[in-house]
């Protein structure tokens, strides 16, 4: 029996009564230091809300484990081990080549930087489109126009390419003509001019001052001779990629019922066959 309490007396640092009261102590602490930086997150910080809580739960709760390891005295070594010299940057080091912890560095640095947002349209170079809906420690949700979530790891989507569309103030888009040979040309520059200016989801961008200076809103431009007819380009903005595509397409008909009333012709490839 003296043994046993012998063996007892050197494993706790202190008191069995002590040692509780003190974990308990720091168990509070943690909890209620928790819930204030969650508070305050959730007051101060409007994106990535849900990883930044996800961060500090983690953080606080490797704190109160490592607080409660210590009170004891066989443990009591290797918390020091980890807390002083290199032991820490090992651990980390060590860790970091595992793949899971690789996609926790990754979403912390996508956290920090804001490469993007829940809610932002974004664009990668392996042709993926689509919305953000969830970004956590490991992957990222992306929510694409067919209505299906693809869930990129954290490390890949932080090497990729990425185009935020959201994150523009406009969208720029070009809507590309073509008229034959035979048309009038000036009566085609200008009646896409009238037809993009009378489009209510069209931005004007012009300055005051470029407006006292009657510099047009749109500028129609000839941008090639190809061989059906020329081609026919101009430049014009809206307020997101989606608003864009549907301006687009309701030009692309004005325009060509405003040609057919002018009889300007819209060509298409044909082949012209002499026979002798």
């Amino acid at each position: 029996m003296q043994q046993i309490l012998t063996m007892l007396n050197s494993f706790f640092m202190t008191t069995f009564i002590d040692a509780l009261l003190t974990m308990l102590f720091l168990f509070l602490l943690i909890t209620l230091l928790k819930k204030l930086l969650i508070h305050i997150v959730l007051k101060y910080e409007n994106d990535n809300q849900q990883i930044i809580i996800k961060l500090i739960k983690i953080g606080l709760n490797i704190v109160l484990i490592l607080g409660i390891c210590y009170q004891f005295t066989a443990l009591k070594e290797i918390v020091k081990t980890l807390l002083t010299g290199g032991g820490v940057l090992a651990l980390v080091l060590g860790l970091a080549a595992q793949e899971a912890v690789g996609n926790l560095v990754s979403g912390m640095m996508i956290l920090f930087f804001k490469p993007f947002k829940v809610g932002d349209l974004i664009k990668t170079n392996n042709g993926l489109v689509g919305t953000v809906l969830d970004i956590s420690l490991r992957h990222t949700v992306i929510k694409t126009y067919e209505n299906t979530q693809i869930m990129i790891p954290n490390s890949e989507i932080n090497k990729a390419t990425l185009e935020n569309v959201t994150a523009a103030d406009f969208k720029g888009d070009f809507l590309i003509l073509q008229i034959s040979y035979e048309s009038d040309l000036d009566l085609a520059i200008s009646i896409i001019a009238e037809e993009i200016m009378k489009h209510p989801d069209f931005l004007d961008l012009r300055s005051a001052a470029e407006k006292n200076d009657g510099i047009p809103a749109v500028k129609v431009r000839c941008t090639n001779f190809l061989d059906s007819g020329i081609e026919l380009k101009a430049a014009l903005q809206s307020r997101s990629s989606a608003v864009g595509y549907a301006m687009l397409s309701d030009l692309r008909i004005s325009i060509k019922k405003r040609f057919d009333e002018a009889g300007i012709v819209i060509p298409y490839p044909q082949v012209v066959i002499h026979q002798n």
